[in-house]
């Protein structure tokens, strides 16, 4: 009887190795000492894998990328047409400034013009962070180039209702020194949305590393089913039931 149990729970780790994609474990032959095992099982071992969940300080190390300049340059039309990392921040911020020519929230106090000062803070003002920040935390590479276009759009857009009088350039100041506002508006946003367009990338990268299979069990969980329409948890819950 105790021969016949060893041998089930040897054959249930086989089915749950084979159901897992794991490696069977290697059995020493008559003869190999350890250290031969070891040699032979180390290439397999120091290989990381790609879709194992990493530590804290690992995943913080591998989530940096190296500056690639003239690749991001060039990647940069097809992640335009490709992708909603630039467009979306793009319209988030002429939409904001739009709203905020129609509706001025100093005019009155209701629901819009809270969300209009909202929208104006993290989408307008210098720098845009909310706009550089979904460029950068949506973008499959060049975070930084993006993070640059969407901040010298916000700066432009901070410009046009600066000098169009729909806020106020240094309180009030003259043209020459309004001239300057704009001036550095332009060059702080494109430094600053650069940075933390690539701090929301690698942010980005930290999450997926740290968390690789976030999400992984329920989707297998409800779309791995058999062709008579059930999963395979309610084939092992009824087969529970039935030794029961």
């Amino acid at each position: 009887m105790a021969r016949a149990k060893r041998t089930a729970r040897a054959d249930a780790r086989r089915r749950y190795r084979a159901d897992q994609g794991l490696a069977e474990p290697a059995l020493a032959e008559p003869g190999e000492s350890a250290s031969s095992q070891s040699a032979q099982g180390s290439p397999a071992a120091t290989t990381p894998d790609p879709g194992a969940r990493r530590g804290i300080a690992a995943a913080f190390r591998e989530a940096f990328r190296p500056l690639d300049v003239r690749g991001d340059i060039e990647a940069l039309p097809a992640i335009a047409l490709r992708s909603k990392a630039l467009w979306l921040p793009v319209l988030l911020t002429l939409t904001s400034t739009v709203l905020f020519v129609a509706v001025p929230p100093g005019r009155s106090n209701d629901a819009l013009a809270i969300v209009n000062q909202f929208l104006f803070q993290y989408f307008i003002a210098t720098p845009a962070i909310g706009a550089v920040f979904i460029a950068g935390f949506m973008a499959p590479r060049a975070s930084w180039l993006l993070g640059a276009i969407v901040g010298l759009v916000s700066a432009s857009c901070y410009s046009f209702l600066g000098l169009g009088g729909y806020i106020p350039l240094a309180a009030n100041a003259p043209q020459p020194v309004a001239q300057d506002v704009v001036i550095a508006a332009f060059s702080i946003s494109s430094v600053f949305g650069a940075f933390f367009a690539s701090a929301a990338a690698w942010y980005r990268r930290f999450l997926m590393l740290s968390n690789p299979n976030r999400g992984r069990a329920r989707r297998s969980a409800t779309t791995a089913r058999r062709p008579d329409g059930r999963s395979r948890a309610t084939d092992s819950g009824q087969k529970a039931g039935v030794r029961r």
